[in-house]
């Protein structure tokens, strides 16, 4: 029999429901579609401690009497727009995220009753942000002496300093949960943890650390091994698959030792419960405690007392919230960071780890690429070791306020380390070189390249990547940014110590015919290429593709055309910057890095970015513009390829095409021509598409004409059978043309074709 299924719409996403009438709990006589209705009605609750945490499940698609599954790997039929990810030390397992309700329910109807998550979020996995501590008694102990040990817990962590919380696990115990600033690894975490429970079991002999149930002799399990990396515990508000269908309850700890077991709470008065008291947990999100033993055994390095001094870390993100993050820490030592950082003036910060603490230097040109360039770098405050991997916005107000991001990381070889010179090699992601530092006077380095020249990007010169075509918005939507597609000059455009370079897309350097930018001192960094597009615009902000060829293509006067047809670059894309190709990169972090790089202005403009695909196809229709890009976020740039991570929408279906012949023209064409003849070459042959006869007046005609009759006549170029044949004239094909059309006819020739521009191949 076939599954019966329905759809629903949760947060605007649609989401598949099957087996809705199963009976997932058979005491209870609870259905699918209740367990469904439980998990969407708790999601605001629940969300909160499930968001971008990477998920372990318990499934029973067929009731908890029967077979369960416990589930790591997504399921092959997991949606794209499921929340997913995978783990740097599991790389074997694509775990499943659950960031919304519309995820929440597509779990719940896999029969994911029991949801369990990790003590990290994967904006930083491998830093825990909480621990835990899993009461598990034996057999014949009552709920009475598990609450007695649990507030015996949390006298003890109250002396510690710690803000604990606490829930019923649903199970047979008590789950206590400490959260934590995520400053520490898990190992970190794990130590201090076990070396705390070991000396509260000193005291409380009815307790032990013994998983195995034959060692524990009626002790009650202090379970803190579900802080290992990749260890998970059933969520708050996580049903369980057991009789009753009881709820893993958070609850005040006044609440927790009034409590009758750890199943109080099912789906009926956990809805009571709610109703009544509403968020057993109201401060958990607020509170952010330190790592009690690791802080009394740090020792916080005197080096960064100008570090500190110089910052509010009330209203700064830096690192320095806590003494934990403020300590000599011998494992940064032989790492580099290097940092882009836009405070008043774009510079670049290099960070050496040095005696537990990152020697820092701002240098304003970046490192050099070139052999016997010399560059300035001032030394500033020593950095924690916290620093290495930091980014964000430092307050306006603050000291080095403005945005920061991580440029390049990596480790040090030393060969030299004096208190003048420094002579080292730099391992990064990106950046292999090495150099020299020399201490000039007082915190004055200069900062050398101690090898041949790094840069050879600028003589091979980048090809831009393609788009593919696409004849609607993509499915998964949130996945891609959208822009304006501009009718112009595709370039890419070199910045090399201030000088400017324009490359068509054949690989042409067209700079000489666009002189406004020549002198136009745009860029902020010493070295970059940008993609983008050369457009001329109407007076209401439309490409003129007209002009823009007709300036691509001017000879004599360009200062004249400089003011009859002005141009403006609109950049949408960075391939390279000061040492650093970035085509790696997705196209998310490019954007954002390529943002600080440019002054702009009028001349030179950045071509915008929207999250909302549909609005903005609409505008740019209603606009009457060519069509929009679609660029998936995580994508990375292909250079010459054509990649379907970008996808240009069109509100009309073109083509473009090489001009391969003629016909006579008869009646009011007679002294020009009749259709012309258009083609594609693929792999060196010539594919045919047929004739165009229509898009052009008589004034256009007779431009192309003037044009054609320029060009050399030729053999017939293709083996196919057309029409007119007696009637053709052949001819080089030098000019390329665009077409629309309905569809392609059964012999693969264009259908009601239409002329629409031309311009000279490149």
């Amino acid at each position: 029999m076939p599954k019966k299924e329905v759809y629903t719409e949760v947060e605007g996403q649609k989401v598949k429901l099957t087996n809705l009438n199963k009976v997932l709990y058979p005491e209870a006589k609870l259905t699918k579609a209740e367990i469904i209705s439980y998990y969407l009605e708790v999601a605001p609750k629940m969300i909160p401690h499930l968001i971008g945490r990477p998920l372990t499940l318990i499934r029973f698609p067929d009731g908890i009497q029967n077979k369960t599954f416990y589930t790591k790997n997504m399921p092959s039929w997991t949606p794209e727009w499921m929340g997913k990810s995978k783990l740097p030390w599991d790389e074997g397992n694509t775990y499943l995220v659950a960031n919304n309700a519309a995820h929440l329910v597509w779990l719940a109807n896999l029969a994911s009753l029991e949801i369990h998550t990790m003590n990290s979020a994967l904006s930083k996995i491998q830093y825990p942000d909480k621990f835990v501590i899993d009461l598990d008694p034996p057999e014949d102990w009552s709920f009475e002496e598990v609450k007695a040990i649990a507030e015996k817990l949390k006298v003890y962590l109250d002396k510690l300093d710690y803000v604990s919380f606490a829930k019923l696990s649903g199970g047979k115990g008590i789950h206590i949960i400490v959260p934590l600033a995520n400053s520490w690894t898990y190992e970190e975490v794990q130590e201090e943890v076990k070396k705390m429970m070991k000396d509260f079991i000193k005291h409380n002999k009815e307790a032990t650390l013994h998983v195995h149930k034959e060692r524990r002799k009626g002790k009650i399990l202090l379970d803190i091994y579900r802080n290992h990396a990749g260890n998970t515990t059933v969520a708050p508000y996580s049903l369980r698959g057991k009789p009753g269908a009881p709820v893993s309850m958070p609850l005040t700890w006044a609440e927790i030792l009034e409590s009758k077991s750890a199943q109080d709470y099912d789906i009926q008065s956990a809805k009571a419960y709610w109703k009544r008291a509403g968020e057993g947990w109201k401060d958990f999100f607020s509170i952010s405690n330190q790592l009690h033993m690791v802080n009394k055994a740090v020792v916080v390095d005197e080096s960064l007392d100008t570090y500190v001094q110089k910052r509010d870390f009330t209203k700064t993100g830096e690192p320095g919230s806590s003494k934990g993050e403020l300590t000599h820490n011998v494992s940064v030592n032989n790492q580099f960071v290097i940092q882009l950082h836009d405070a008043s003036n774009l510079h670049y910060d290099l960070r050496l780890g040095m005696d537990g603490v990152l020697k820092s230097w701002a240098v304003p040109k970046g490192l050099p690429v070139v052999h016997g360039v010399k560059r300035l770098a001032i030394q500033t405050e020593d950095h924690p070791a916290k620093y290495i991997d930091f980014e964000g916005v430092i307050p306006k107000e603050e000291y080095g306020g403005g945005e920061m991001w991580v440029f390049d990381t990596g480790s040090i070889i030393w060969e030299k380390q004096s208190e003048k010179h420094l002579k080292f090699e730099l391992k990064g992601k990106y950046i292999q070189a090495n150099y020299n530092l020399y201490r000039t006077k007082e915190n004055h380095w200069i900062v050398e390249l101690d090898q041949a020249d790094l840069d050879t990007v600028f003589e091979k010169g980048f090809k831009p990547m393609l788009a593919d075509v696409s004849k609607g918005l993509p499915k998964q939507k949130d996945n891609y940014l959208y822009e304006i597609k501009w009718d112009g000059i595709r370039v890419i455009v070199y910045i090399q110590d201030g000088e400017i370079r324009i490359v068509s897309r054949s690989g042409r350097d067209i700079t000489d015919k666009f002189p406004e930018f020549s002198d136009y001192k745009f860029s902020r960094v010493q070295r970059a290429i940008f993609d983008a597009e050369l457009v001329c615009l109407d007076e209401q902000g439309r490409p003129v593709f007209a002009d823009i060829i007709s300036r691509m293509h001017r000879v004599g006067n360009i200062s004249g055309a400089v003011k009859s047809k002005p141009v403006y670059m609109y950049m949408f894309d960075c391939l390279y910057i000061d040492g650093l190709k970035i085509t790696g990169l997705s196209y998310e972090r490019r954007r954002s890095l390529m943002k600080p790089l440019i002054k702009w202005g009028d001349l030179v403009r950045e071509s915008k970015i929207f999250e909302n695909g549909k609005e903005i196809y609409e505008a740019a229709k209603a606009m009457q513009l060519e069509g929009i890009m679609a660029k998936q976020k995580k994508g990375t740039y292909k250079p010459g390829d054509r990649s379907n991570a970008w996808q240009k929408i069109k509100f009309r279906q073109t083509i473009e095409c090489s001009i391969i012949g003629y016909t006579k023209g008869k009646g009011d064409r007679s002294s020009l021509f009749g259709a012309l003849h258009v083609a594609v070459q693929e792999k060196n042959v010539w594919k045919y598409y047929g004739k165009v006869g229509t898009g052009f007046d008589h004034k256009k005609m007779k431009m192309i004409f003037e044009q054609i009759l320029a060009l050399e006549e030729i053999s017939k170029p293709i083996g196919d059978k057309i029409e007119e044949e007696k009637n053709t004239t052949w001819i080089s094909p030098k000019l390329q043309c665009e077409i629309q059309y309905a569809s392609l006819t059964n012999n693969d020739t264009l259908r009601e074709p239409v002329f629409l521009k031309m311009w000279l191949r490149d």
